[in-house]
Order: structure tokens, then C-alpha cells, then sequence
């Protein structure tokens, strides 16, 4: 039984006095904070573009991510979907059935984030290839669509350069700030830290994955704390004490996945993720989905799964709806 089917249990909801209904999730406007545009596409879309071959490898590593997986062996899946999803064209088609399928899940906001790559026509043709996609999604299906370019700490120096160039160009024209994410085990992040600097630099917000492996050293995660100041943590879920400590004091908003969490190991189960327990203590929270497609999960899945244990009424979950408004980053 997966982390979302779990919380569905009748013994589950005696266990947390449940008082919301998933129907009733699922019907509230929602608002996601932390979807990574490679492993977000909708599935059917893919099975319409892939090749046989490359479908059941995807259908494949999926099953074997629904039964948990290593957290570094988890972004592996994000090669094959970049096979698929090949072309600027696909990208734009691919984004717009991702706003329809969210739509679908009463969600009235995303923010979507991505890595630059060049499939023929630059790194600035893929962005655009972007923009039209979010364009034409957030149109068709009446959603609000945000935009964080990615870097990862392996990322090269030239690569790292072009991208903040590109989302200082772009700024509050289609990007609304900037992520630094992957394997946060691999790669010192000198590059990568200075060209988030500068764009911090130049107004726009940074959020920073951290806290995804305890093999990162404090002097990695204090490192980035005290360079680029994050404006939202990414996972939070093991951060060292003096991390845990600023993030609280300075009131910095996290991003919380739990079935993410759950599927690669950083928690044993959703209730042992510490960003419920800050949650509960009104620390700003985001409910996310990480990797809707890799995870098997919707918004109102997460959502529905932290209510749960949260023993939130409908109340309060529109209530930490108004709040979580307020942690984008607005363009």
C-alpha cells in the first residue's frame, strides 16, 4: 500500500479524527508550489509520443519507484523522459496537457520548474518553446502558471551563466525566479551558487532543494544558507540544527512532498516528515507534489494525505489555501 492509499484507510482516519473528505480536497482550489516540469508530464501524453520501447521502460521504472526506490537511483527516470519529450515542439504540447490535467485537479496555480537544455534551436528557443506552452495551457484551461529556471550544483559554468542570463532577461516576462535542485550529493555548486547570486541580485527569489540526503554535510547546507539566503527550502528533511534554526527563526517557507519523500526513502512514512510538525506550529508550508508522473500522485492526493494527519476540518484547509497564496513568487 503506497503512502496516499494508506491515509485512506478507515484505521488511518479513526487514528488522526479525520474531518475532511477527499471529494472535498479535490473540489477546493489549490494552489502547487513545487512540480518539476520532467517529471510532471501527464502519462497518456507520453504514451501518445513515445515509442513502445521507451513506454514500457518508463511503465517499468515507474512500478519500481511505486514500491520505493534510492534517492539517488530516483533521478535516473528523468533521462527517460527527456528521451520522450525530445523536441520544442513536445515540449510546448506537453506542458499544455500538464495545465489540463491539473485544471482537472482543482488547481488554480502552478509553479512549474525547469532546467534550460537545447533540443535544436538553444537554450532560449527552449524557453520560449516554454512560454508558449504555459501560454496556451494557462488559457485553455483557465490555471495560472508560474516559471522557476533550475540549476543543478553539477551544473557547468557556461551553462549556469546562460540560464541567469536568460532569467534576468526574462524576469517578470515569463520567469518568476530561479531553483537550485537534483541529486544535492553531486557537485560542489561554485558555479551554480554564483550565478543564483547574481540573480538574487538582480530581485528575483531562489528556492533551494536542501535537506534531500543525510550525506549533506552542514558545511554544504550552511554554505548555501548563508550565500544565497533562500527564499523557500526545498524538502527540508534533513537539514542540521543550525539550518533547522534559521529556517524557523527567519520564518523561510518550505516545501513539503511527502509521497516523495516517502518513495525514496528520506522518511519512513508520510507522518515522520518534519514539515507537519512545522505545519502544525504555523510554520509557512507548502503541500506539494515534487514529481506528480514519477510519484503516482495528484495535488489533492498531498494534500488530502497532510489534512489527514493534520486531522484538518474544511475550514482549515481553505484557510492554509489563503496562506499558501502568499509564498509565490510573484513575478
Amino acid at each position: 500500500m503506497n503512502p496516499v492509499e494508506a491515509v485512506r484507510t478507515a484505521e488511518n482516519l479513526s487514528m488522526v479524527g479525520m474531518t475532511i473528505s477527499f471529494d472535498a480536497v479535490q473540489k477546493s482550489l489549490k494552489n502547487e508550489a513545487h512540480c518539476h516540469l520532467g517529471g510532471a508530464w501527464p502519462l497518456s501524453y507520453l504514451q501518445k509520443i513515445s515509442s513502445p520501447e521507451d513506454y514500457l521502460k518508463l511503465v517499468h521504472y515507474l512500478q519500481l519507484i511505486e514500491k520505493g526506490i534510492d534517492y539517488h537511483e530516483g533521478f535516473k527516470v528523468f533521462a527517460l523522459t527527456a528521451k520522450i519529450v525530445n523536441t520544442d515542439e513536445k515540449v510546448e504540447a506537453g506542458i499544455v496537457a500538464l495545465c489540463e490535467q491539473y485544471a482537472r485537479d482543482g488547481v488554480e496555480r502552478i509553479e512549474l520548474r525547469t532546467g534550460l537544455k537545447d533540443l535544436g534551436s538553444g537554450l532560449e528557443g527552449y524557453l520560449k518553446a516554454v512560454f508558449r506552452g504555459i501560454e496556451r495551457g494557462a488559457r485553455e484551461s483557465g490555471i495560472m502558471v508560474d516559471l522557476l529556471l533550475s540549476l543543478r550544483r553539477n551544473t557547468s559554468k557556461d551553462h549556469c551563466e546562460q540560464t541567469v542570463a536568460l532569467a534576468i532577461n526574462y524576469f517578470r516576462k515569463g520567469v518568476s525566479g530561479m531553483d537550485l535542485s537534483g541529486d544535492s550529493t553531486i557537485g560542489e555548486g561554485d558555479d551554480a551558487i554564483a550565478a543564483l547570486k547574481k540573480a538574487k541580485s538582480a530581485g528575483m527569489s531562489v528556492s533551494v532543494h536542501m535537506g534531500e540526503s543525510p550525506k549533506e554535510s552542514r558545511e554544504q547546507q550552511m554554505r548555501e544558507i548563508e550565500e544565497l539566503a533562500p527564499d523557500r527550502i526545498g524538502h527540508g528533511v534533513f537539514l542540521c540544527d543550525e539550518a533547522v534554526d534559521w529556517v524557523l527563526s527567519k520564518k523561510v517557507p518550505v516545501e513539503m512532498c511527502l509521497t516523495s519523500s516517502c518513495k525514496v526513502g528520506m522518511v519512513e512514512n508520510p507522518s515522520a516528515h518534519p514539515g507537519l510538525k512545522w505545519l502544525k506550529e504555523g510554520h509557512p508550508v507548502a503541500i506539494c507534489t515534487d514529481d506528480p508522473l514519477i510519484f503516482g500522485v495528484s495535488l489533492s492526493d498531498e494534500c488530502y494525505q497532510a489534512a489527514t494527519l493534520l486531522g484538518w476540518s474544511e475550514s482549515d484547509f481553505k484557510a492554509y489555501q489563503e496562506r499558501i497564496a502568499g509564498l509565490f513568487f510573484h513575478p
